[in-house]
């Protein structure tokens, strides 16, 4: 069985799952010193030319929302769903839809950037580094 349909599988199953904690919430500078400390994973689900107009948080895993592949692509980078795993985009909106396909599918430690990259106290309004590489 391939990644993708153990983790179709687990959708399945684990999408019912009513007694989950919910996506927390980090401020930019949260996820900068989570990131940071490396007690994150920081996911970008944001696109390349958006990757390249602004840069990305130094560390952040890109992985665009929209791939095919997403689940395995955030399931290799995590290195499990006990990881705790934080999603940021533009404003906040795409990475909300990530972070709760990945509460979707078993990840237990799950946050989402309020602000994005580029909304009201994001990561670039916070002035916290950036790499355009």
């Amino acid at each position: 069985m391939n990644i993708q349909a153990i983790l179709a599988s687990m959708f399945s199953l684990k999408g019912n799952d009513r007694g989950a904690p919910p996506v927390q919430r980090l401020s930019a500078r949260e996820a900068h010193e989570k990131l940071a400390a490396g007690e994150i994973t920081l996911i970008d689900v944001r696109t390349p030319p958006e990757w390249r107009q602004t840069g990305t948080a130094p560390g952040a895993q890109r992985i665009t929302l929209q791939d095919k592949d997403f689940l395995k692509q955030l399931m290799q980078a995590a290195g499990g769903f006990e990881a705790p795993v934080a999603f940021i985009c533009r404003s906040g909106q795409r990475s909300g839809q990530g972070a709760a396909q990945a509460r979707a599918v078993g990840f237990t430690q799950v946050y989402n950037v309020v602000g994005g990259m580029e909304g009201p106290g994001g990561w670039l309004a916070e002035r916290l580094p950036v790499s355009h590489s």
